[in-house]
């Protein structure tokens, strides 16, 4: 995935809702406003991740995924902080305020066997670490009720990952 430096941040937004007839156990490509950027006055995702709806939460989208797709998920994410480490880098930022900051703002994710560990330490949370485990078919909720997912369309993602059954 490609990311630059001088893109500008995605404003956060209500969700989009392209299919609201999308019901649980239907199929469906999914982002949300961090992987947001504005394009030609319109919204463009970096990556649309294929899944199955399972409910809402808060208006959002809960989804699960393969691992194929889990992996991307992580991927991105672990690029993400890279991309941001330099970006606060090239803004002076030093450490151990660099690190901090970076933690608070794209918490650390990473694969531990067949488990998705996810830093929650720089949030102050009861439980330091969020494990995401495998249901009982081998799919994964990635940061189902945490973070705001939304449905896109899958032509409005430069990279999709995953395919959804019809």
């Amino acid at each position: 995935m490609e990311m630059t430096l001088d893109r500008p941040p995605a404003e956060a937004s209500v969700p989009l809702d392209f299919d609201p007839d999308l019901q649980p156990g239907e199929s469906g490509y999914f982002a949300g406003e961090w992987l947001e950027y504005p394009c030609d006055g319109d919204r463009r995702f970096e990556s649309a991740y294929a899944g199955t709806l399972i409910r809402r939460w808060q208006g959002w989208a809960v989804w699960e995924c393969t691992r194929e797709v889990a992996e991307a998920i992580v991927a991105d994410q672990e690029a993400a902080r890279r991309h941001y480490r330099a970006l606060y880098e090239a803004e002076g930022y030093t450490e151990p305020r660099l690190s901090q900051t970076l933690d608070a703002d794209i918490p650390e994710m990473r694969w531990d066997g067949d488990v998705i560990v996810v830093d929650r330490r720089p949030f102050g949370e009861d439980e330091e670490y969020l494990r995401i485990e495998p249901n009982e078919r081998g799919m994964y909720v990635v940061m189902g009720g945490n973070w705001t997912w939304e449905e896109v369309p899958r032509d409005a993602a430069d990279h999709v990952y995953g395919t959804v059954e019809l």
